[in-house]
């Protein structure tokens, strides 16, 4: 590879930064799966194939990609394929439902679907049902009749590569949103705006030179940007298939880890396994997190455990990732309430609160004023694919409206108190639910709680706690009450509880409230979202 190559712009673009990775790295691993390695010179090799293959069966620049791959080597080359050959990545997340996978291929216009073994059939039956759908190309030992074996392709193809210079305007990436209030929408970032983000994450989530990064949560989300973030970096990735909390633990002592990526739920598994208190986790220089809150009590848990390494992430599909942090000088279990906040806003980015009521201004509320969340930087998204209207209402005056509830103190910390679509109106009093939440996790039998509004003839809505009881613990709803008595007001108290062996989670990794909403309200006329 040639190393003095020079950059097809003075603008950034992922296909110069990652190309210029991939060639000062050329001979150090990229990325490990289940013991097998790929550098980086052998993966832009490979993905330069790929994306020749690609264009050889018709795609042409700007073409989307629908890449339908659980986590794995084959998802990093995939994944530069794009890059290589400017085509728009759609990632879909493995744990989507069938319906979600068609509505994100037919509604992202997806030309080819990029696959393994383990989606082969539902994107077989895709692409018999949608008609953008020309080809599924799949990754694996065998491709049957009607699908593209990947391997062929790629060694037919090794040593060609598209001759393609991408526009820092073009579009690189459809991110699609976790469908939380309705169907997903595919947020459209640019080969600029994609760069500018991954610096953003290596300046603010503290990558270092020669990282050795664990990801455990699916490649097409957060853990996604980590990857690419940590290429410019020359990090090698240790990537699973899935979390355990005894794997992460044994792999970060085995491999001498330096960052990692989870979210609280994650966090909290680790803690509560008994391997925790015997094994090395020293090597752990950062462990960024985000997603969702994390109760109070179990960061200065976590704290004591793994020492002062965590970083706070808040951001969404339509500002990836970094919006604020909360940066490890932070994490000190003497920072008091800033401990509850989701941090400052970072380098390239602006933050503050806005009103509710009126989603046509942006103006800023006092500090301590309780509102909607705005973000903007130069990573935003450009707009929904295919959705003028959604995007005129979310991209207000260059501001992205969060749909997030939060307050600012006079440091600029902001604090994140529940999401609009998940605020509880009783008696026509605000709940947050987070706050509840927070509260009840200081039980020591409880270990997990969601808490959602269900209806109420008096009030309207009434507050209900999910209850996941520790392993052997006798909890009952009266405990709940009992303890809710002396920690919250009257309004905010759980008025019904019931105990769940888990709490269902969206493909993100987050609560999915509207799964645990959707059996209270399913006679009532309201919108569940």
């Amino acid at each position: 590879m040639d190393a003095t190559a020079p950059l097809a712009t003075d603008v950034p673009t992922v296909q110069t930064l990652l190309g210029r990775a991939c060639r000062t790295y050329e001979s150090n691993a990229l990325a490990t799966f289940e013991g097998e390695s790929i550098s980086y010179g052998e993966a832009w090799e490979r993905a330069g194939a790929l994306a020749s293959a690609l264009s050889e069966m018709g795609l042409r620049p700007g073409d989307r990609v629908g890449l339908m791959m659980s986590n794995r080597l084959g998802y990093v080359v995939a994944d530069l394929a794009c890059v290589r050959g400017g085509y728009v990545k759609v990632a879909m997340n493995d744990m989507l439902t069938r319906e979600e996978y068609e509505h994100i291929a037919s509604d992202s216009g997806s030309k080819v679907l990029v696959v393994d073994e383990g989606f082969l059939g539902t994107a077989s039956d895709l692409a018999e049902e949608i008609p953008t759908v020309e080809d599924v190309v799949v990754f694996g030992d065998s491709a049957p009749e009607g699908a593209i074996a990947a391997s062929r392709r790629i060694e037919a193809h090794l040593g060609s590569a598209p001759d393609v210079e991408v526009d820092p305007d073009d579009v690189a990436l459809f991110q699609y949103t976790g469908g939380t209030t309705g169907k997903p929408k595919g947020a459209k970032h640019t080969q600029y705006g994609l760069a500018i983000c991954l610096l953003a994450h290596v300046l603010e989530l503290d990558i270092r030179p020669n990282e050795r990064l664990l990801l455990t949560t699916p490649l097409p989300h957060s853990a996604g940007y980590a990857l690419s973030a940590g290429m410019i970096r020359g990090a090698h990735a240790h990537i699973t298939q899935g979390f355990d909390p005894e794997a992460f633990l044994r792999a970060v002592e085995d491999n001498d880890i330096t960052w990692s990526w989870m979210v609280p739920t994650m966090i909290y598994r680790v803690l509560d396994h008994e391997r925790l208190s015997a094994t090395d986790v020293s090597s752990l220089e950062t462990l960024v997190y985000g997603g969702a809150p994390i109760a109070s009590d179990r960061l200065e848990e976590a704290l004591e455990a793994f020492g002062q390494v965590f970083i706070q992430l808040y951001g969404q599909s339509e500002i990836p990732n970094i919006g604020t942090t909360l940066p490890k000088h932070d994490h000190t279990t003497e920072a008091g309430e800033k401990l509850d906040s989701c941090g400052r806003a970072t380098a390239m980015a602006d933050v503050r609160i806005a009103s509710l009521e009126d989603r046509t201004d942006t103006a800023a509320l006092p500090p301590g004023e309780e509102g909607e969340i705005l973000l903007r930087a130069p990573y935003r998204m450009t707009g929904y694919h295919g959705l003028p209207e959604k995007t005129a209402a979310t991209v207000v005056d260059g501001w992205i409206r969060t749909g997030d509830i939060g307050r600012m103190d006079e440091e600029g910390y902001v604090y994140h108190l529940d999401r609009d679509s998940d605020m509880i109106i009783t008696g026509g009093l605000n709940v947050y639910t987070t706050n509840v939440e927070d509260k009840l996790m200081t039980h020591p039998d409880v270990r997990d709680v969601a808490v959602i509004g269900v209806p109420d003839d008096d009030w309207g809505e009434a507050v209900h706690a999910v209850v996941v009881p520790e392993a052997g613990a006798d909890l009952t709803a009266e405990d709940v009450r009992s303890f809710a008595d002396e920690r919250l007001a009257d309004y905010k108290k759980p008025k019904s509880t019931e105990f769940v062996d888990a709490l269902p989670t969206t493909p993100y990794g987050k609560v999915d409230k509207k799964a645990l909403r959707e059996p209270h309200w399913a006679d009532h006329d309201r919108d569940i979202a």
